[in-house]
């Protein structure tokens, strides 16, 4: 009986042995999900430090102008909030939509612009909807039609109040987009957006195609 009883702890402790061996590997030495493994570095070649926003070389060229006209505001002591919510909100499209040069469905854009408490909700949103049939492109061979944002229009701005989950009442701004693309795919073409500060800056907390 002690002889079996000591192989069964040898045979459990060989067992456990095994079993943290696979752990450690799954857990340390395993690939990451292939979704989530970028094609090349992404370089960032541009930012504005202060409030968190940056520029990537696979960013389009609209995308970069009107990147370069929000860092000039924010480098003006005194610049005009409704011009600057304007270009947040415009850049937060532009990006989101723009879905041709992002990696797979995980890669979702904008997120820089959305409000804090709300960014990680609207991403899981956002992949389970716009960008839920995007394909993965790591090896850059990816041949499906995927939209670019080639314009964007500023319809309208206004102050507006917007009531928090907790029932609290924040100023900010209603803004209402329109857009095209390089190619019509049957993506959105307007919406309106709610931006209230966040920090020092102003991020998108409502988001409603039209």
């Amino acid at each position: 009986m002690k002889k079996r009883y000591k192989v069964m702890i040898i045979i459990l402790l060989v067992v456990l042995l095994v079993a943290s061996a696979i752990g450690i590997y799954f857990f340390f030495f395993r690939n990451k999900p292939v979704e989530q493994l970028p094609v090349n570095e992404i370089q960032v070649t541009n930012s504005i430090e202060e409030f968190g926003y940056t520029l990537d070389d696979r960013d389009t060229k609209i995308f970069k102008e009107k990147f370069e006209d929000l860092k000039k505001i924010l480098a003006e002591e005194e610049y005009d909030v409704e011009e600057y919510v304007s270009l947040v909100s415009q850049l937060f499209v532009l990006d989101l939509y723009t879905i041709d040069n992002k990696i797979s469905r995980y890669d979702v854009g904008g997120l820089e612009y959305v409000y804090s408490d709300a960014a990680s909700s609207f991403r899981t949103v956002a992949e389970n909807s716009i960008y839920k049939t995007v394909e993965n492109d790591l090896d850059d061979t990816r041949t499906q039609d995927l939209p670019e944002v080639s314009e964007i229009m500023l319809d309208s701005i206004s102050e507006t109040t917007f009531i928090m989950p907790d029932e609290s009442k924040v100023q900010g701004y209603a803004v209402k987009l329109s857009w095209s693309y390089v190619k019509n795919l049957g993506y959105d073409t307007s919406a309106t957006l709610i931006l209230i500060p966040d920090g020092k800056k102003y991020g998108v907390v409502y988001f409603e195609p039209n």
